[in-house]
């Protein structure tokens, strides 16, 4: 009896991991990709796991739903298939911003009831816009921008309680705009599309730029106002000047307290070069953006790379769009925190002052990514062009080894102090006795 609980438990787990596996989405994935042309970079295998493996795709907890899919300057052209993405229920996360896919807004993504972010920005997407978006009444992100959409700005956006951002640039859209009194609404752009009227006052705290490109007022239009006579001013009183010794004083005492000022600044100063502890690190973190760093030429050829069994999707374009944080700077180049706009954390890692032909940075980053210990962080993508080099790792929670080597010198500064004060009452003791 004994025997056969092993071989219970190995059949539960078995049973289990075939049940987390959401065969419906994956289904429902593969039609998608089979239906449209797409990059060789896109790596979906119905014979891998869709939660582990596929590039662009996340799951649940329990992996058993779908609930994110990025594919980024994938290669997609043509219209989205019906029946295939809006067969995933669970999605709350769908980006799919620079590529070439065409026709009208889907119609099945009305059956996304979970959506909070809708990426379809730098596409060819043509048509109306839905009529009601209140379908999806999570969505905080929505950037339909640069496509070639037309009709008027529906009403029932107006309805997204939760909404932060909307992007609906360089399109053909035209009527006035809705009023579009949403509270939480932090970013708008509607510029350089074809409407026209007055901008809502609810809009108005807007940047004039979100409605550039338009034939549109600064502000409503007011009724006309009787002219009221402004209130009578009193005339100043003319204030007495200063004498002179007062004047002089004044002058006097300023000269005084900045030479306090000085001499108190030299003083700190000189404190501070004369402390032989470990000065702490510094609190507030260091911003950064690795946009306005990023060399202006880059070559739109050269696409990230990435390597087998990674399942982040971005673009340069992510990266440099990201806001970073740096964490340190070395011998040769940065490294960043960058947090991408679909809260994916990523590691990257600037090369400067490289010189070295593509192919051999090529091999090199080869010959790094198959290194795989445990406790070396394993390369997920690389980009070269002749301006930029990036090597991506991923992001850890644990503290940097900085910060680990900057405790263990305190402790050892102050167990060497301790050890001085014991030497130093021990030799009082000989002396004495």
């Amino acid at each position: 009896m004994d025997k056969k609980l092993p071989l219970l438990y190995i059949f539960s787990a078995v049973l289990v991991s075939v049940v987390a596996e959401p065969v419906e989405d994956k289904q429902a994935l593969l039609d998608f990709l089979n239906s449209m042309n797409h990059s060789p970079h896109v790596n979906w295998d119905e014979n891998t796991s869709v939660c582990e493996s596929w590039r662009g795709v996340s799951c649940n907890s329990d992996k058993s739903r779908v609930v994110s899919l990025r594919l980024p300057g994938a290669g997609l052209s043509g219209p989205i298939p019906p029946n295939t993405l809006s067969r995933l229920s669970a999605l709350e996360i769908v980006s799919l911003r620079s590529n070439g896919i065409s026709g009208p807004f889907p119609d099945g993504f009305s059956e996304l009831k979970n959506l909070t972010s809708l990426y379809l920005q730098s596409n060819k997407f043509s048509g109306p816009l839905p009529l009601d978006f209140s379908v999806w009444n999570n969505l905080s992100v929505v950037n339909l921008s640069s496509n070639y959409f037309n009709g008027s700005i529906p009403f029932s956006i107006s309805n997204l309680t939760h909404l932060v951002s909307l992007v609906l640039a360089n399109n053909s859209l035209t009527g006035e705009i809705p009023d579009l009194n949403i509270p939480s609404l932090q970013e708008l752009n509607l510029a350089y599309n074809n409407l026209s009227g007055a901008v809502p006052k609810s809009l108005l705290r807007f940047p004039s730029s979100a409605f550039a490109g338009n034939n549109l007022t600064s502000a409503a239009a007011l009724p006309p106002a009787f002219p009221v006579q402004p209130p009578a001013v009193p005339p100043a009183k003319k204030s007495k000047g200063l004498s002179e010794p007062a004047l002089l004083g004044i002058i006097i005492g300023a000269s005084v307290l900045g030479f306090v000022v000085i001499a108190g600044f030299l003083i700190v100063c000189c404190y501070r070069n004369t402390d032989v502890d470990v000065p702490p690190m510094k609190s507030q973190k260091k911003q950064a953006s690795l946009k306005t760093e990023s060399s202006g030429s880059q070559d739109k050829n050269n696409k990230i790379v990435f390597f087998e069994g990674c399942n982040l999707a971005f673009d340069l374009e992510d990266l440099l769009r990201a806001s970073a944080e740096i964490l340190g700077k070395g011998t040769f180049g940065m490294t960043y925190k960058a947090a991408l706009e679909d809260a994916t954390t990523v590691v990257v890692k600037r090369l400067k002052e490289v010189t070295v032909g593509k192919r051999d940075f090529e091999q090199q980053m080869e010959v790094v990514g198959r290194v795989k210990h445990d406790n070396v962080d394993a390369v997920r993508a690389y980009y070269y062009s002749k301006e930029e080099k990036l090597i991506v790792y991923d992001y850890y929670q644990q503290g940097s080894v900085s910060a680990m080597l900057h405790g263990i010198l305190n402790h050892f500064c102050y167990l060497k102090n301790y050890s001085y004060f014991i030497f130093s009452f021990s030799n009082f003791f000989q002396q004495a006795y």
